[in-house]
């Protein structure tokens, strides 16, 4: 076996086997830490209310466009590379499906957007 594909493969199962193990102990030491400040200020009195969080009321349509974006990124991506054969492998269809993932995240801001100011206008009446 050639020296190089040799240290790669090591190398590779090493960081396969430690990136994990190194990324939940280090998960565990910062949940670890923010526990001991929290108990440390109920000690001493000291009580900050962590802000709301907003739930995203539009997840579910900027979900759908972001598969019907890729989906229809992969679709051209495939019918350009069928018929006019540019690229050689799955080059093309990756970078369309991520423009058309792109494209759907731009169009999901702009109705999400239109969405909010029409509720602002409901709210204020």
């Amino acid at each position: 076996m050639d020296e190089g594909v040799f240290w790669i493969a090591v190398l590779g199962i090493i960081f396969g086997i430690a990136l994990p193990i190194v990324s939940v102990v280090l998960g565990y030491k910062v949940s670890q830490s923010k526990h001991a400040e929290r108990m440390a200020m109920i000690e001493k009195g000291i009580v900050i209310e962590e802000p709301e969080k907003k739930a995203n009321k539009f997840s579910a349509l900027r979900n759908g466009l972001l598969m019907i974006g890729l989906s229809l990124g992969a679709i051209a991506g495939l019918s350009i590379n069928r018929y006019f054969e540019i690229w050689e492998g799955s080059f093309l269809i990756f970078i369309l499906a991520l423009l058309g993932g792109g494209i759907a995240f731009v169009i999901y801001f702009f109705i999400a957007r239109k969405m909010q100011r029409e509720e602002r206008q409901d709210v204020n009446g």
